[in-house]
C-alpha cells in the first residue's frame, strides 16, 4: 500500500472538517466564558483624603517645642476626611498614618471622617527641624490613596 497525499486521502478530508468544527466550538465556548468573566469585572473607583485637623487645630501641621534642640518626642492626634471622586464621604475606609517613628490608624465613619487618637509619639532628632507623616487610605472598591507629605511636624522656634 503506497502513501497517498493529503488531497487523495478521503478519510482525512472527510475527518478534517469535523475536527475543525469541534475545535472551533470549544474555542467559542472558551471565548464566551472569558467574555462573561470580563463582564463581571468592576473598575476601582477613585478616592482622596486629607488631614483636616491636628492636635485640635485646623490644618495639617503639628508644632512641637524645640526642647533645647535635642530629640523631641510628641504625642499627636488628627482627623482625616475621605471622599470619592464626586465629593461624597467614603464610609469604612482604613486610614493609616506613619513616619518619624510615629503611627496611628482608624476607620472612617458615615461622614467620611477618621479620628486618629491612639498614636505613637513622633520623633524629631536633635538636628531635625521638620519632618513629614505619610497617609495611606484603603477602602473596598476603591484604589488605594497614598500621600507622602500628608502632615508636617515642625519644631517651634
Amino acid at each position: 500500500m503506497g502513501r497517498r497525499g493529503f488531497l487523495q486521502n478521503n478519510d482525512s478530508v472527510e475527518g478534517l472538517p469535523v475536527r475543525l468544527i469541534v475545535v472551533q466550538s470549544i474555542g467559542v465556548i472558551a471565548l464566551a466564558a472569558m467574555a462573561a468573566a470580563l463582564g463581571n469585572f468592576k473598575t476601582q473607583k477613585t478616592l482622596s483624603a486629607s488631614v483636616v485637623q491636628v492636635g485640635g487645630k485646623d490644618g495639617n501641621m503639628l508644632i512641637v517645642s524645640k526642647a533645647g534642640y535635642g530629640q523631641v518626642n510628641s504625642t499627636w492626634t488628627c482627623k482625616v476626611t475621605a471622599v470619592d471622586s464626586n465629593g461624597d464621604p467614603v464610609e469604612g475606609a482604613s486610614v493609616v498614618m506613619y513616619g518619624l517613628s510615629g503611627a496611628g490608624s482608624d476607620n472612617t465613619n458615615k461622614t467620611g471622617v477618621a479620628s486618629l487618637t491612639k498614636t505613637n509619639d513622633v520623633v524629631l532628632n536633635a538636628n531635625q527641624n521638620s519632618g513629614y507623616i505619610t497617609m495611606e487610605v484603603t477602602a473596598p472598591g476603591y484604589n488605594t490613596y497614598k500621600k507622602e507629605n500628608a502632615m508636617i511636624v515642625l519644631r517651634a522656634k
